[in-house]
């Protein structure tokens, strides 16, 4: 009888990482210093249209690809563990963000009675010296980071598919905060390493991911998984409460057009997984 050994799938390479962690850092220095170029006057349908698009491409990444991985890769660390740790672990990390973005802020009431504090907070943003502008750069840096970290320790079959779900939000998500950092006049002194922050959090998690590859080696499967939980976790949160919440939630016009741009980034994602 012939005993063929399983290989483990190949990790991305350095050369690799340093190139889609510039890439990374590219789209979301555009991403948050576009506000100060673009016409508020303008049409913001086409901003609109590819929030709702990385919307449905973080809710099937992190369903479809972080989810599966994540628990596949659980069962095979701890074969002999009989219970769904990918989907708890999710479920807690979707939670400790909500935590993050939704109580805290309650702390900046600034409204009247009958008001919902987080909603006036950040709209009173500027009038409280920008506390809201960067209690979001800190939870969306968070996010960037271990979705960072998550795509730096993947292995080459998936990582692609990560990397087009990071790039997908990166940009939106960047050009939210700007336009917060932009409505709150902060001034360029602070505004501009703030926004760098952000910016290099996932360039940042890709290195360190890729770093601990190389320093766990085999034993990197249970960190993988465990970053794949977390950050499906995340993913969903964003892709929900955030995205959501921001381009279904308001009154206005195109929804019909919105949703389908939601499906159509699902669906990317959903006819990639046939092949990673």
């Amino acid at each position: 009888m012939v005993v063929i050994a399983e290989t483990a799938p190949p990790s991305i390479g350095p050369a690799l990482i340093v190139l889609w962690a510039a890439v990374i850092a590219l789209v979301g220095l555009v991403g948050v210093f576009a506000p100060w170029f673009v016409d508020r006057s303008g049409d913001g349908r086409i901003t609109a249209y590819g929030n709702s698009f990385a919307g449905g491409v973080l809710l099937a990444a992190g369903l479809i690809h972080l989810l599966g991985d994540a628990n596949a890769g659980f069962s095979s660390v701890y074969p002999d563990f009989d219970y769904p740790a990918a989907y708890a672990i999710a479920t807690f990390a979707f939670l400790l963000v909500l935590g993050l973005e939704r109580v805290i802020p309650r702390a900046l009431e600034t409204g009247g009675e009958g008001e919902d504090p987080e909603s006036a907070a950040l709209i009173g943003a500027s009038e409280h010296r920008g506390l809201a502008p960067f209690l979001l750069l800190l939870t969306l840096s968070i996010h960037s980071l271990i979705a960072g970290i998550t795509l730096g320790i993947s292995t080459s079959a998936g990582a692609g598919v990560l990397l087009v779900a990071i790039l997908a939000h990166k940009g939106a998500a960047g050009f939210a905060l700007g336009s917060t950092f932009r409505e709150a006049a902060i001034p360029p002194r602070t505004r501009i390493p703030a926004l760098l922050v952000f910016v290099c959090s996932t360039p940042l998690g890709v290195v360190l991911g890729g770093f601990a590859i190389e320093v766990l080696g085999e034993g990197s499967g249970a960190a993988e998984a465990w970053f794949k939980a977390i950050a499906a976790g995340t993913f969903l949160y964003i892709a929900t409460l955030d995205i959501v919440r921001e381009e279904f939630f308001p009154g206005g016009s195109n929804r019909g057009r919105r949703l389908a741009c939601a499906c159509l980034g699902a669906g990317v994602m959903a006819v990639v997984a046939i092949w990673m």
